[in-house]
């Protein structure tokens, strides 16, 4: 008996990848996905798009903006948006086949950290004339490694100043494949009538009947109203460590005792310690913790691999292999 309801070849289109393509198989994320995006998969629709999560810490830096800019002129146009508020679930599904690399320290702090206030998620259509790759991959080539000792000048996120390995301001997926499982994790929160129109195909037309000219400037406009509400929830900081010891050693009370008496990565079990057992304060003092933990961790546990690595870009330059396929396996998602 087969252990899974989706086709051997239903992916085909959607990885390079026959490890992930198999693993994926056996998801239940990305079998509700397969039918929850059922009229986009006969056209290119998740080729053309792809998303990227703008995470809190991006939201307090004050990187959206300039994020969004440089996609633009890279040629990612958003197309609709929407707010999403992560929870442990939600990060330990959404990274399911790559948090078995994290560190028990990444581990500590990675819910504190994106439970800090909402993140935007914007979805992206790729206006590039090459198209030579999936929008999703370009994006991932562009963005680079999450790893600052990997970073490379122009990757996306050293041009806007990513801090540490936690601090790295955004998320996007992989491939297509990535695209579809992710949104539908995402859609249990959201729904998906706010990404239903670029998507889909049924976009209204505005009144000179240009419906991606409708569509690019109703997304640009919620952008703006979901970017203005983040940040008034999350107040503006510098990100900076020196900084924030300083400060917190002004405070009372055990952030405080932390920032005077063990103000050095050598102490960071102190203040994990201290995670474990104090709510993070209020405000800016919740980002000056957040900033020194994110400084001084090691993301990624000594010589494990993750379950799924990345798909190289080089896979979706050459054509898919061609493969026979039975009738009931073309047909079955």
């Amino acid at each position: 008996m087969p252990y899974s309801a989706i086709g051997a070849r239903a992916l085909d289109s959607l990885t390079r990848d026959p490890e992930k393509a198999e693993a994926y198989r056996r998801d239940p994320y990305m079998r509700e996905a397969l039918a929850s995006l059922a009229p986009a998969l006969g056209t290119d629709a998740l080729h053309r798009h792809t998303f990227v999560v703008l995470k809190p810490d991006a939201v307090a830096g004050r990187r959206c903006e300039p994020i969004l800019d440089i996609l633009r002129s890279l040629g990612w146009h958003p197309v609709a948006a929407t707010t999403v508020r992560f929870d442990p679930l939600l990060v330990r599904e959404l990274w399911r086949y790559q948090f078995n690399a994290a560190s028990e320290q990444r581990i500590a702090l990675v819910d504190p950290l994106l439970s800090s206030g909402p993140a935007l998620l914007v979805l992206l259509e790729d206006r590039d004339g090459a198209r030579d790759l999936p929008a999703s991959v370009r994006l991932t080539v562009a963005k680079g490694s999450a790893d600052p000792s990997a970073a490379r000048s122009g990757d996306l996120r050293t041009r806007i100043g990513r801090v540490n390995g936690l601090f790295n301001f955004m998320h996007t997926a992989d491939e297509p494949a990535d695209v579809a499982r992710e949104l539908q994790l995402f859609s249990y929160q959201t729904g998906w009538a706010w990404c239903a129109g670029p998507l889909f195909g049924t976009a209204p037309a505005g009144p000179d009947g240009d419906t991606a000219a409708t569509t690019a400037s109703t997304a640009e406009r919620t952008v703006r109203t979901l970017l203005r509400d983040a940040e008034a929830e999350i107040p503006a900081h510098d990100l900076d460590v020196t900084a924030s010891l300083g400060r917190l050693a002004a405070l009372d009370g055990p952030w405080g005792a932390c920032a005077r008496e063990a103000a050095d990565p050598a102490h960071l079990d102190t203040w994990l310690r201290e995670l474990r057992r104090t709510p993070l304060p209020d405000a800016d003092a919740r980002w000056d913790v957040l900033t020194v933990l994110t400084s001084w961790i090691h993301c990624n546990e000594e010589g494990v691999l993750p379950i799924i690595a990345t798909t190289r870009a080089d896979a979706w330059r050459v054509p898919a292999p061609h493969r026979d396929r039975a009738p009931e396996e073309a047909m079955a998602v």
